[in-house]
């Protein structure tokens, strides 16, 4: 729900507790982006030019892209555009915490269903693991805030670009009004964009991943595997269950089926 202030140009926007308003330079900063990104002609394109638009018009440095077919497999994204400090912590994030990602919860999911960009501190009563993250991984890290926008891709893809402070400079509820009507533009933007084929199954998973996949579909135990990739047999069970929660199967039947349905379909091709 909006007001336009004739007087001063200014939107009033409700945003969580209170009204959040506009001004003509919040517009004027989310319309260069849209321009800016607009030149994209593919989904990897516009990856990275967002993330150039938001150093450039949100003085966001450290900044993440991470797709996926689903909502949650998108954190496990093995290919994430990042910058900034991100990247040189990219490597412990996907191997120890994208699982305790704050923003993988029912709760954030939810929240960003009203509202396409958030920040972590928006979230109540976080589980324990994504307190956890916060404490032990990100603020360690010297990230001192998290925010999240939320793209609809085609498909029925999921695109989380991640902004994180590391300077004292969180965004502010305007900045997060403003991502949030980027975030709807932008989605737009990406569901017209070529090339955003249904990734098959190796995509979705990453590297390691896909090292214990192979051996589940040539038919090896859990027993098997820890002794083949030197994991204890609790590892490899977590594995198993991430990577048919990532790959929407229930059993390894499912997961057989799938990998040569797939090989089939590539041979076919």
């Amino acid at each position: 729900m909006s007001d336009l202030d004739h007087s001063s140009g200014e939107v009033v926007y409700v945003h969580g507790n209170g009204d959040v308003a506009l001004s003509a330079a919040d517009y004027d900063r989310v319309f260069a982006i849209l321009d800016y990104c607009s030149a994209a002609r593919t989904l990897d394109q516009l990856k990275n030019l967002l993330m150039v638009a938001l150093h450039d018009h949100y003085r966001c440095p450290n900044t993440t892209f991470l797709a996926g077919p689903t909502f949650t497999t998108a954190f496990a994204d093995p290919n994430p555009v990042t910058t900034g400090r991100i990247t040189p912590i990219l490597d412990e994030y996907q191997a120890h915490w994208y699982l305790d990602d704050v923003f993988a919860t029912a709760q954030s999911r939810a929240t960003l269903l009203a509202s396409p960009a958030i920040t972590h501190t928006q979230l109540a009563d976080v589980p324990s693991q994504s307190a956890t993250y916060l404490r032990d991984f990100l603020y360690r890290k010297r990230l001192h805030s998290a925010s999240v926008m939320h793209l609809q891709l085609a498909h029925g893809g999921h695109g989380l670009v991640g902004i994180f402070d590391s300077e004292g400079k969180d965004l502010s509820g305007r900045d997060i009004v403003g991502l949030g009507i980027l975030g709807k533009q932008l989605s737009l933007l990406c569901q017209t964009l070529p090339g955003q084929r249904e990734p098959g199954w190796r995509e979705k998973l990453t590297p390691r991943q896909i090292d214990l996949a192979e051996l589940l579909a040539d038919g090896h135990t859990n027993d098997e595997i820890a002794v083949i990739l030197s994991l204890s047999p609790d590892t490899v069970k977590k594995y198993v269950s991430r990577i048919f929660a990532v790959l929407r199967g229930r059993n390894r039947a499912e997961f057989v089926k799938l990998v040569y349905e797939q090989k089939l379909a590539d041979q076919r091709a």
